[in-house]
């Protein structure tokens, strides 16, 4: 069950949680530059960027397990473009997974969301990396695109970096059976680690990025950590 603290909505959470103070922060910053292209964007992947990594998270014990080789699979309904087929996608480097921001990272998230004491199950815990990039006269779509609600139980969003674009603006439309025709809420993820949760009942979306400059590249990086209890995976 979500943890009374977590709404559907954003959170803001430098506050609480401040990883500019981690010493592996920025080695984790850097692991942007080392994504590869998506080879499933109907454009050949050259204007998106990730890697993708799944983990199995014990409840009981708490003891995270990295599992090689994981593809990714979402509805079709859930992305009409690309859904439908299990990808496959560069996996996380060896110094992305030995490093243990990410570990702390997946095991606040965790804490963020869920109530332990009502936990008993096993997660699947999916790690995104993405770099959305945006070209002169071409912009970067998100993934996926349109208004959407995901397969995941629970799903963490952190802005890594945005440079040299407009967009890029989170927009919400409630929880309900299908989505409101306006947003409830918009919000653009300005500063490192602007983060939302949410649950697989949010609609949701978020609009292409623009480069700033004519003459130049903009990107928008972010990394999606998500949460399927494993009983619930067929």
């Amino acid at each position: 069950m979500l943890n009374e603290l977590i709404t559907h909505w954003f959170l803001p959470m430098n506050s609480r949680f401040q990883p500019a103070l981690h010493a592996s922060s920025e080695l984790f910053r850097r692991d942007w530059e080392h994504l590869e292209p998506d080879p499933y964007m109907a454009d050949g992947g050259s204007y998106r960027f990730r890697r993708y990594g799944l983990y199995q998270l014990s409840a009981t014990t708490g003891q995270l397990t990295h599992s090689p080789g994981a593809s990714f699979y979402q509805n079709i309904e859930i992305n009409p473009l690309n859904g439908g087929e299990n990808r496959h996608f560069a996996p996380l480097t060896t110094d992305t997974i030995k490093n243990p921001f990410l570990r702390e990272l997946i095991q606040f998230d965790f804490a963020q969301l869920t109530s332990k004491q009502h936990i008993e199950d096993d997660w699947l815990v999916g790690v995104h990396q993405i770099r959305i990039l945006a070209t002169a006269g071409v912009p970067g779509n998100p993934t996926p695109e349109g208004t959407h609600r995901d397969d995941e139980t629970y799903t963490a969003q952190h802005l890594i970096a945005r440079c040299n674009v407009a967009g890029g603006i989170n927009y919400f439309y409630g929880n309900g059976p299908e989505p409101t025709k306006l947003s409830q809420a918009d919000w653009r993820q300005q500063s490192y680690f602007d983060s939302y949760y949410f649950d697989r009942s949010l609609w949701h979306s978020v609009s292409p990025i623009v480069s700033g400059d004519r003459d130049g590249d903009g990107y928008r990086d972010v990394i999606l950590i998500d949460f399927v209890e494993s009983s619930k995976v067929n």
